[in-house]
């Protein structure tokens, strides 16, 4: 196997409109990803809707969180003491409840095919998404005869390669051992003890020895279909040297019919094949050739060994998104004097069924304010007008790329019987005439400034003690009129 492996995540995706909401991972430290480890594989093999029948029983063993928490297999207080608080039956899972559907007895966990190289070994390589100093790494595998039907224990095992503190390599941790000498399926067994931490890390991997992979291609992972694509959507496979530059590019459009998860894998493993000089996509048969499957999961995507390649397979998504449709109720759309009136923004919607953001804003009017500017629903508050106006209140609603306005128009009216003034209350205070100037108060009446003296009392900007008609002492100021 090359050291080119990185299994630089096998399924890149690059989205151009919407993206899936997924289950918060924890924090993450680990997992073998050459050979794919159980969890790995299964994490690649649509954790929502497993296509592969030992990662449903998985998922039904636990749910989904094991998927997305797949490099935190541990126990926190091993300490090397790995026997005492790993017990049997339980290795796959390290003893951790989140994983115990790892530990399922069965015989169909996906087998990576490995060979020793040129060199008589064979390149592990672990991801580390949060690198640890190492005491030790220990590889254990299962001896002849042992059934994958019956639970694993640590009987069922024997070491065949050991390491201790190892270089971190660009995200990575890489190991050569020499391959035991087994033939057929067999699960290896990975123990990572942390040397700055009593932490420690396990890792089942399921192989096939013996099943001679084609020594002109890598094994760069697979191709996992997470879900149907819409028809116009753009799957594209990238290679870059090691330097990081483009070596190839293969484009493939989904056409209409072709969307299905068992489906645009095929097609686009068949556009490759007929157009990639140093790629393939499929399953390896006879005389070497890699032939694509009708499959979410079976197609694993290779590439020349002779060229040390890496790849990514991007998707672009048909720019489909349609915008929202904003919806203003009002429970009245005409007020006299002070009142409020309340807006909702609920029956807006979204076509394509996504989450709705809601920004109002007062568009027109005065003696107006919109009590929040965010929020489905918000108050417009109002105080009485000196002159009858009309009120615009803006509502925009976004589903984070496309956005639709509308607006409701308030008939807002000078109180019954008003008659002119020269302010609205407390506007001008500072500027009131003793005898002559008239306001009109929050209780839609009008008022006049009392004569001089008192009337001095007026300019006091005060509402608690000389707000027209509502203050404690109102009548030392002014005159109902």
């Amino acid at each position: 196997m090359s050291a080119s492996l990185a299994l630089r995540s096998s399924f890149a995706v690059l989205v151009a409109a919407g993206a899936a909401v997924l289950p918060q991972r924890s924090q993450a430290h680990g997992s073998m990803v050459v050979p794919e480890s159980r969890i790995y594989h299964c994490f690649l093999n649509n954790p929502e809707n497993p296509g592969d029948p030992a990662c449903r029983a998985l998922k039904d063993a636990g749910g989904t969180q094991a998927f997305y928490d797949w490099t935190g297999i541990n126990q926190a207080n091993a300490n090397g003491n790995h026997q005492a608080v790993v017990p049997d039956g339980r290795l796959c899972s390290g003893n951790n409840p989140t994983f115990r559907g790892l530990d399922l007895a069965r015989s169909d966990w996906y087998a990576t095919p490995v060979a020793n190289g040129a060199d008589g070994t064979f390149e592990f390589v672990f991801r580390a998404t949060a690198p640890h100093a190492s005491r030790d790494w220990i590889f254990y595998v299962t001896r002849a005869g042992h059934s994958p039907v019956e639970p694993l224990r640590w009987s069922d095992l024997f070491e065949f390669c050991r390491f201790g503190s190892v270089p971190l390599d660009n995200g990575y941790y890489r190991f050569r051992c020499a391959l035991p000498e087994l033939s057929g399926k067999h699960t290896i067994y990975t123990v990572w003890q942390r040397s700055d931490s009593t932490e420690a890390f396990y890792t089942c991997t399921d192989v096939e020895f013996g099943g001679a992979p084609n020594p002109a291609w890598t094994d760069e992972g697979a191709l996992a279909a997470q879900n149907a694509l819409p028809a116009g959507t753009v799957v594209t496979l990238r290679l870059f040297n090691a330097a990081g530059n483009d070596v190839e590019t293969i484009p493939f459009t989904v056409a209409v019919g072709q969307g299905a998860a068992t489906e645009w894998p095929y097609r686009f493993a068949l556009a490759v094949n007929a157009q990639a000089t140093n790629a393939r996509i499929g399953v390896p048969g006879a005389g070497g050739a890699i032939t694509p499957q009708q499959s979410a999961s079976a197609n694993r995507v290779y590439t020349l060994t002779s060229q040390n390649l890496n790849h990514q397979v991007d998707i672009r998504l048909p720019n489909t998104n349609q915008p929202p449709v904003a919806v203003i109720a009002a429970n009245t759309t005409s007020v006299t004097g002070a009142g409020s009136v309340n807006l909702s923004g609920a029956g807006s919607s979204d076509p394509d069924g996504q989450a709705l953001s809601h920004q109002w804003s007062l568009v027109s009017g005065s003696n107006a304010n919109l009590g929040a500017s965010s929020g489905v629903q918000t108050t417009l508050n109002l105080t009485a007008p000196a002159q009858d106006q009309t009120l615009v209140v803006r509502l925009t609603v976004s589903d984070g790329s496309a956005s639709h306005s509308t607006t409701v128009s308030i008939a807002h009216r000078k109180p019954a019987g008003g008659g002119e003034c020269d302010y609205v209350y407390p506007a001008g205070i500072g500027n009131y005439v003793a005898g002559q100037t008239v306001v009109l108060g929050s209780d839609g009446n009008r008022y006049r400034c009392r004569p001089f003296l008192e009337g001095g009392w007026c300019n006091i900007d005060s509402a608690y003690h000389y707000a027209p008609g509502s203050g404690t002492n109102w009548q030392d100021a002014w005159t109902r009129l």
